[in-house]
């Protein structure tokens, strides 16, 4: 919490109040309300997304528009669940780049708009014509 200092029309409702430090936040003193506004950059839920028809030991990456990988694992099972934060409606934050590698199969990379709750993201990957196994 930190501390501000309010003053209205009239000097006698003059006071001093606590803010919340979380964002989003209310905070009252008197007949004012304040609240700390939420940056495109928080987070406001989280997604769980559902690969569903990935093959097993493939390696999924979900990477945010900057490039920093949000969520992401090496060697996934079939159906794999990842889960990742979401940012309010118009974040650019909520468009992030999935990226699908295995050996045996070809590179699948492409576009998704994350929304709040749990989704299931059909994936069919396309197997390598070039791919030896060892």
């Amino acid at each position: 919490m930190s501390n501000a200092v309010a003053f209205d029309y009239y000097p006698d409702l003059a006071g001093t109040f606590e803010l919340p430090s979380n964002r989003g936040v209310f905070g009252s003193t008197g007949l004012i309300l304040f609240q700390r506004q939420s940056l495109p950059t928080d987070p406001i839920g989280t997604t769980t997304v559902t690969f569903a028809g990935v093959n097993a030991g493939s390696e999924i990456r979900v990477y945010l528009p900057d490039g920093t990988e949000t969520a992401g694992v090496e060697s996934c099972d079939a159906n794999h669940v990842l889960t990742w934060s979401v940012y309010a409606s118009g974040s650019s934050n909520n468009t992030v780049t999935i990226r699908i590698v295995n050996t045996a199969y070809k590179i699948k990379e492409f576009s998704y708009t994350s929304v709040a709750g749990t989704q299931s993201l059909p994936v069919q990957q396309e197997a390598d014509k070039w791919y030896v196994n060892p």
